[in-house]
Order: structure tokens, then C-alpha cells, then sequence
């Protein structure tokens, strides 16, 4: 719902003046006093009618004597423009409504705005500062219960309902009261209850005779009810009795069917009989004249002839067909024949049967770009380790050579190894053992050790030297012969395991085209087959064609041979091919048209001819009737007369079956046989007596009882009694269904009102600490729960409601509120009205509540009523509109 404008006439100190709102944010500025809460007060009359006269609320009656009342225009959808007229002496303050520009009744307006009402457009779009002190220190329940009762959840009236709810039961019944209504009408049941059960043992036997005389009364019914039944069926056998002779042809003749021939049809057949009939009398007479002329000359080939000609002659002009159609059969078996060797030819090739050669997938196109990769591949490493061997061979060379030349390198001799150092350590001893000796065998023993010293370090330079030159290259030769035959074993592996592959992929290719590669490519080979499949496929359809052009020449030999079958016995065509028969077939016409010339002049030659006239006419008055004569199940025209004398009869007999039908269906609905008939009757007549004696007694003993209930009802207490038991225990169940009605309503709602704020508290909380964000430039980032307490949480540490300043606190509820109606923003309710709702903000405050006004209104139009200078500032800086009163 969106507001457009408000006209007033005379609201408080208002006359004739108007107010324009605008969609979006709007800031209406003024002094105090200027008529801000006034302007609230005429949109809420104007919406949900004229508040009652209080003493302890504001009058806005003009004391001038002014039309209290005005007009205001608003925007609903889908309904469109809508304007509200209401005054006060008008209509007894009812409003008129008019929904683009057409009146309706003032009951649309409810719902209309529904699910606004006036509590809800109060505490939850209208924001005052006293509202914002209502859910500072509140509990986690109490904060729910809060917010049910600020709309969050719906609409005040819902926790206001469940107290009202539990309030009235609690002065209806209570487990242990005594004065209230619900106990009190229990303690008064009860001690009637007892006056009763004194009274009903004192007069038991009324009880006793009004259910025996009811008892009496259901069975005299079930008696007359079965009596009139009796009767109604004693009428009808009666009247079956009376017809039964009717029945019995009824039922002879029901047995027969309506004949399928009209009486058109009949008449028809009748007519063909006559004309049938007058022909044969004609070739009758005629046959007579004739065998006088000839005096039986053997005449019968002859006379064949005559009636035969134009069938013969229409055989004799077949030459050219009879021919083009053997030369077309011809040719079409020489076509089946090559047919036949092209699939014998693909069948030796690829193994094909009747069945169509499967189309070769995409994939195998890959797989032949695969195996000539394999096969490139393989050639590469085939000659790769070619190379390797070669290479490993002459390094073997080298080696060879190297070791013929110096043998110790594989074995030194440790004799030989250890000599040099065994010389020079006997020279030392030697050496050393001079010291000690006397002359001259000192100089003996210092010479010796001099010449083994130096003998020593001969023999181990001798024998490093070589080694020290010859041992590296060796070695480095016998590296590079691991590094050789370690690098063939790999590339041997690669090339087996490349080799299965190749030999995966062509066995692959071998079973999907059935057929060894042998000396041609896989390419060459699926380009063999896909030629040899289209010409496999050309073939069965082309061969499939020739089968069905053989069948139509088949049936057309057929045909043809057909057309010689009434010559057979006249003719020696047995046996006889097509042109064989033709050529019997001119002999014979040759020869009768021979004898017709001979016979021309002579009266038989006329009269032959008139007779075959009459038997033309007879044949073609046959063929045409054939089909009626089908019909009606006759083969020859003879039977007409015997078939039209039991037509005519069997048409009587359902004339009269019809009429019958009509008589006797309405009083033998069921079928029956005369002894079932006679049966029931005397049946139905022995019950009716009995049912009549029983009648008797019945009424015998209900006069008797009726005497003895009349003598026992002059004490009328217990009926007294029972209607006062009956309003008591009426009143008891009026005021026990209103207290579980109560009960079960305050459950139910206190349920219904737990459940949705619990569904909303988490996404209320999430948008509420976007906007306390906002309110807060940053400084606070998180609206909670924690332990039932609402939170405000800074990055640093969160504080509890009750611990932020006034100013804080305002804003943080305000945040809540403003959650709940971005919650509702889809719904498009109400336009929310703030009336200075900000008493405890500072300047930065303020600029942070104009931001957030700025924003949400995006999603609902937002009245401001306020006459903060400051306020207006941060409108203007926000270019938000801005309406002086």
C-alpha cells in the first residue's frame, strides 16, 4: 500500500488543507505544535474510522463546527487508486470507497488491507520513541513474546488473545474451586442426578412398559409395512394370472429376431423374380425353335462360340502383351541372377548372410589412425635399438683391446702386487739392522738396505704408472656398456608392450570387420569393405525390387492364364504354355468364324442370336441382383417365391410380438413359469392371514399396556425431572466446550507464535546486524542471542542491551524493527510513519538514521514527521525530499 495524498476538511486544527505524499523517503518538517501527530492521527481515522471520545485522549473534533473528516487517496494492489471518504455525521462515520473511481461497499476496505489492522499499522509500521523502550532487558521467551507483540510475527492482538483466552478460563473452572460457574453446575448435576436415580427406582416399571409399548409399536409397523407389500404384490400376480395366456405367445415369439431385409429390399427381389422368370420363359421358347431347325446337327462347339466370341476375341488381341510380359519376366530373372552372384561373391569375401553388414563406427576410423602410429612408432624403435646394438658392440670392441693389453686390470696377481712392498721393507730391515752390527758387516747390511729401498720404490712407481693412465678409460668404457645394454632392455620393453598394442587395436579392427589385413592396409581394407557394404546395401534394395516386380508379373501370368479357363473344356489347353494356348485359342476362332460364315443365311444363325441376346440379359439381370440375393441367403431365383411367403409371416409375427411387448412388459418385469406363479400367490395369500392374526394380538397386548402406563403416569415428577437434567447437562456442555475451546485456542496460538519467531529470530537477526552496522558506521557488526540476551558484538567484544547507552540501545531496537519490515517488504503493506523517533541520537547518529532511511526506502515508502533542524540537513545532503508544514 502506498499513500498518495490526504485532503482534509476538519481534523484538529486543520480545515481545508492538503498534503501530497511522495513514493520513497520523505522528511515533513515543522515546529513543534504545527499538527505532525494531528496529520497521523487523520490517516489512522481515515483508514480504520473515528476514534471513540475518551477523557483521557486527545479530541480532534473542530470546535468551529467544521466537517469532521476528509478524503484520502492511496495506491493497493492489484486493486489500483483507491480514496477514502469518511465523516464523522455522515453515514455515522462509515467510509465511502470508490476503487478507481467506482463506489463500493465499505466491507472491501477490511479486506482490502488485510492483514493491516489498525493495532498492527500501529506497533509495527509506525515508530515512536516510547515503543523503542519496550525490549531493552528482555530473555530470549520474552524477546519472542516481544516481538509477537511489535508484529514480528503478526499482530498484537495474538499474545493479547492468549492471555484473554486463559483469563476467562480461569472463571470457568478450576480443579478445586467451588464458586466458580463450570463447578458449580457439576455439584448442581450431581445432586439432581441422585433425585433422579431415587425417583427412576421408584418407577421402574413405566420405564419397563414405555420400552415394551415401543417395542409393540415397531412390530405393528413392520406388520402393516409388510401387509401393504403383500397386497401391492397379491395385485400384480392376479393380474400375471389374468394375462398368462398372452405370456405364453409372448414368449414363443419373443425368441425371434428382426429380419435384416427392409421391405424395399423385398420388393426389389420380388421385381428381379418377375423379370428373372419372363427371360427363361423367352430362352425356353427359343431353345424349342432352334433344336426344331437343326434337327439335332451337332452344333454345341458352335453355339459355345457364339456365346464365347467376345471373350475369345478379347483373348486373341493378347499377343503383344502376353509377349512384352514373358520378355520383362526374362529379363528380370537375368537381373535376380546377378544379384544372386554379387551376394555369393561378398559372402565368400566377408562372410555376409541375408542380414544387412553393420556400418562401421567412428571409433574405427581412430583406431587406424592408432595402429599407424603403433606402426610408425615400432619402426622408429626398432631402428633405435638397430642403433644401440651397434654402438654397445664397438664399445665391447674397445674394451676387448684394452684388456689384451693390460691383463692385470680384470686379475692382478696379489704376489705381484705386494713384491715392491716387501723389497723395501726388507731394505729397511736391512737398513736398520746396520746400525746394530759391527764393521764390516755394518756397511754390508746398510748397502743392501740402500739398494732394497730404492729397488722397492722402483718396482711401485713401475707399477702405479700404467694403472693410473689405462684404469679410468676402462672403466669409463665398461659404464657407457651398462648404460648401452640397460637402455636396449628398456627400449625392447617400450617396443613389446608398443607391439601388444598394435596387436590389441589390429585384432580390434579384425573382429569388427571380419576379415585378416593379409597383404592389404587397414586403410585399404576399411575402404574395401565400406565400397563393398554400399554395394551389399545397392544389391538388397535392388534385389528386393526385382522380388516384388516377379510377384506382379507372377500374379499377372496368372491373370492372364485365368482368362483361357473356360476354353478347357472345349480345348486341349492343359498343360500348355501362354503362347502355346494363344495359338489354339486362333485355330479354333479361325475355325468357328469359318462355320459362322457358312451359316450366316440360314434362320437357326438369327435365332442363336437372339438367343444369346436373351441369355446376355438373363446373366446381367442375375449379376446385378447377385448381391441382394446374397444378402437375403439365396443362390438361385427359384427359392424367391418359398423366401418372400416366410418373410411376409415372420413381418405378422413381430407386428404381433411388439404389440405384446407393449402390453405385458409392465407386468412381467421378470420371467416365469405358471407354476411359479400359482406358487407365490398361495404363498402371499397363507402370509397375509397369518400376518393378520398377529396384527390381532399385537394390538391385543398394546391396549392393555396403554392401560397400564395411563394408571402409572399420574406421577409426573420423573418427567419434570428429566427436562431439568437435560438443560443442566446442556448449560454443562455450552460452558465445558467454551473452556476447552479457550484452552485449546491459547495453545494452539502460544505454539503458532513460538514457532514462527523462532523461524524468523535467525534471518531477523542477519538483516538487524546489517542495519545496527549501518546505524553504527561500522563500530558494531553482529546482532545475537547469547543466553537469552540480546548482543551487540564489535570485533573486539559484545555487549549485553542493558550495558550500551540509550542512544545505542535505541538504535540497536530500531535495527530489530527495521529487520522485520525488510522481512515483510514483498508484501507491500503499509508505508511506515517515524514520528521523532530518535530523542537519543547525536548528530552522527542522526546522519546514520537518514542513510538507512535513504536505503530502505527502496523497498517501502517512509513518512517522517519530525521538527529536527538537523534532520532536514542530512535529507538535504542525501537529496531526499524534504516537506514543509
Amino acid at each position: 500500500m502506498e499513500l498518495k495524498k490526504a485532503e482534509i476538511t476538519g481534523f484538529g486544527h486543520y480545515r481545508n488543507q492538503t498534503f501530497e505524499f511522495l513514493s520513497g523517503n520523505q522528511l515533513y518538517y515543522g515546529n513543534n505544535e504545527v499538527g505532525k501527530s494531528t496529520l497521523y492521527q487523520f490517516i489512522l481515522a481515515m483508514l480504520f474510522g473515528f476514534p471513540k471520545r475518551s477523557n483521557k485522549k486527545k479530541d480532534y473534533t473542530p470546535r468551529d463546527g467544521a466537517a469532521y473528516g476528509g478524503r484520502l487517496w492511496l495506491r493497493v494492489e492489484p486493486y489500483g487508486e483507491i480514496l477514502i471518504e469518511r465523516y464523522r455525521k455522515i453515514n455515522r462515520g462509515k467510509a465511502k470507497l470508490f476503487i478507481e473511481g467506482k463506489p463500493k461497499d465499505e466491507k472491501v476496505l477490511s479486506s482490502i488491507l488485510a492483514p493491516l489492522n489498525k493495532e498492527i499499522f500501529q506497533d509495527v509500521f509506525t515508530f515512536q520513541q516510547e515503543q523503542l523502550s519496550q525490549i531493552d532487558r528482555l530473555q530470549e521467551k520474552e524477546l519472542q513474546a516481544s516481538l509477537v507483540s511489535l508484529g514480528i510475527t503478526g499482530s498484537q492482538q495474538l499474545m493479547e488473545k492468549i492471555q484473554t483466552y486463559q483469563k476467562e478460563n480461569q472463571h470457568l473452572f478450576k480443579p478445586r474451586a467451588k464458586k466458580l460457574v463450570l463447578n458449580q453446575q457439576l455439584k448442581d448435576w450431581q445432586a439432581l442426578r441422585k433425585t433422579i436415580q431415587q425417583q427412576e427406582a421408584e418407577e421402574e416399571n413405566v420405564q419397563k412398559a414405555y420400552q415394551k409399548k415401543a417395542r409393540f409399536e415397531q412390530e405393528l409397523q413392520k406388520l402393516t409395512d409388510e401387509r401393504n407389500e403383500l397386497q401391492a404384490e397379491e395385485k400384480t400376480l392376479n393380474q400375471q394370472k389374468s394375462h398368462w395366456s398372452l405370456y405364453e405367445e409372448w414368449q414363443v415369439l419373443r425368441k425371434m429376431k428382426k429380419s435384416q431385409v427392409e421391405e424395399k429390399e423385398q420388393k426389389e427381389l420380388r421385381r428381379f423374380y418377375h423379370d428373372y422368370q419372363a427371360l427363361t420363359e423367352k430362352i425356353q421358347k427359343k431353345e424349342e425353335e432352334l433344336a426344331q431347325l437343326e434337327h439335332g446337327q451337332e452344333t454345341d462347339r458352335y453355339f459355345f462360340y457364339l456365346d464365347h466370341e467376345k471373350e475369345i476375341q478379347d483373348l486373341l488381341k493378347l499377343d503383344i502383351p502376353i509377349m512384352r510380359l514373358l520378355d520383362k519376366e526374362q529379363g528380370l530373372l537375368q537381373e535376380n541372377q546377378e544379384d544372386e552372384q554379387v551376394f555369393f561373391t561378398l559372402n565368400q569375401k566377408w562372410g555376409w548372410t541375408e542380414q544387412m553388414p553393420p556400418h562401421l563406427e567412428a571409433s574405427v576410423d581412430s583406431s587406424v589412425v592408432k595402429v599407424e602410429q603403433l606402426y610408425e612408432q615400432i619402426k622408429q624403435k626398432e631402428l633405435q635399438i638397430q642403433w644401440l646394438e651397434e654402438r654397445k658392440q664397438l664399445i665391447e670392441k674397445e674394451i676387448d683391446q684394452l684388456e689384451k693389453k693390460y691383463p692385470d686390470l680384470l686379475n692382478p696377481s696379489p704376489k705381484k702386487q705386494n713384491l715392491p712392498f716387501f723389497i723395501l721393507v726388507s731394505g729397511l730391515i736391512c737398513f736398520t739392522a746396520g746400525v746394530f752390527l759391527s764393521k764390516p758387516l755394518n756397511l754390508i747390511a746398510f748397502i743392501v738396505g740402500m739398494a732394497g729401498i730404492g729397488i722397492g720404490l722402483l718396482k711401485s712407481y713401475q707399477k702405479k704408472n700404467p694403472s693410473t693412465k689405462v684404469k679410468p678409460t676402462w672403466q669409463e668404457k665398461l659404464l657407457q656398456l651398462d648404460s648401452y645394454s640397460e637402455e636396449i632392455f628398456n627400449e625392447e620393453n617400450i617396443l613389446k608392450e608398443l607391439r601388444q598394442q598394435e596387436q590389441r587395436y589390429s585384432t580390434k579392427l579384425q573382429a569388427t570387420l571380419g576379415h585378416k589385413k593379409e597383404d592389404q592396409s587397414w586403410r585399404s581394407l576399411i575402404q574395401a569393405y565400406q565400397e563393398d557394404q554400399k554395394k551389399y546395401e545397392q544389391t538388397v534394395s535392388n534385389n528386393a525390387y526385382l522380388q516384388k516386380q516377379l510377384v506382379k508379373i507372377k500374379q499377372q501370368r496368372n491373370d492372364l492364364e485365368s482368362r483361357f479357363h473356360f476354353l478347357e473344356e472345349w480345348l486341349p489347353l492343359a498343360n500348355k504354355q501362354l503362347q502355346e494356348k494363344q495359338e489354339i485359342v486362333k485355330k479354333f476362332a479361325s475355325q468357328m468364324q469359318e462355320t459362322k460364315m457358312t451359316r450366316l443365311q440360314q434362320p437357326s444363325t438369327l435365332l442363336a442370336q437372339q438367343l444369346k441376346q436373351n441369355k446376355e440379359e438373363r446373366d446381367q439381370l442375375f449379376t446385378d441382383y447377385a448381391a441382394l440375393l446374397g444378402k437375403v441367403g439365396l443362390e438361385q431365383p427359384n427359392e424367391i417365391p418359398l423366401w418372400i411367403k416366410q418373410w411376409e409371416d415372420r413381418q405378422k409375427k413381430l407386428e404381433r410380438k411388439e404389440e405384446l411387448a407393449a402390453i405385458l412388459l409392465p407386468i412381467f418385469p421378470k420371467d416365469i413359469t405358471y407354476e411359479q406363479l400359482m406358487e407365490s400367490l398361495k404363498s402371499n395369500q397363507a402370509r397375509q392371514k397369518e400376518i393378520q392374526e398377529l396384527n390381532n394380538q399385537l394390538l391385543e397386548e398394546k391396549q392393555r399396556l396403554q392401560l397400564q402406563v395411563e394408571y402409572l403416569q399420574k406421577n409426573g415428577t420423573l418427567d419434570r425431572l428429566y427436562q431439568e437434567e437435560n438443560r443442566r447437562l446442556s448449560e454443562i456442555y455450552e460452558t465445558a466446550l467454551k473452556w476447552s475451546t479457550n484452552q485449546l485456542l491459547a495453545a494452539f496460538l502460544s505454539d503458532l507464535a513460538s514457532e514462527l519467531s523462532e523461524q524468523q529470530l535467525p534471518q531477523l537477526f542477519k538483516q538487524a546486524s546489517y542495519y545496527f552496522s549501518l546505524l553504527t558506521n561500522g563500530r558494531y557488526q553482529k546482532v545475537m542471542l547469547v543466553d537469552g540476551v540480546i548482543n551487540a558484538a564489535s570485533k573486539q567484544e559484545s555487549f549485553a542491551i542493558y550495558e550500551l547507552s540509550t542512544g545505542t540501545k535505541d538504535q540497536l531496537i530500531m535495527a530489530v524493527r527495521f529487520a522485520y519490515l525488510f522481512m515483510q517488504k514483498e508484501r507491500s503493506i503499509s508505508p511506515v510513519i517515524i514520528d521523532d523517533g530518535w530523542l537519543h541520537y547525536d548528530s552522527t547518529r542522526k546522519a546514520n538514521l537518514a542513510k538507512l532511511l535513504c536505503e530502505f526506502s527502496k523497498s517501502y515508502q517512509i513518512i517522517c514527521l519530525s521538527s529536527d533542524k538537523e534532520m532536514v540537513s542530512y535529507y538535504q545532503e542525501l537529496e531526499q525530499n524534504v516537506i514543509k508544514f
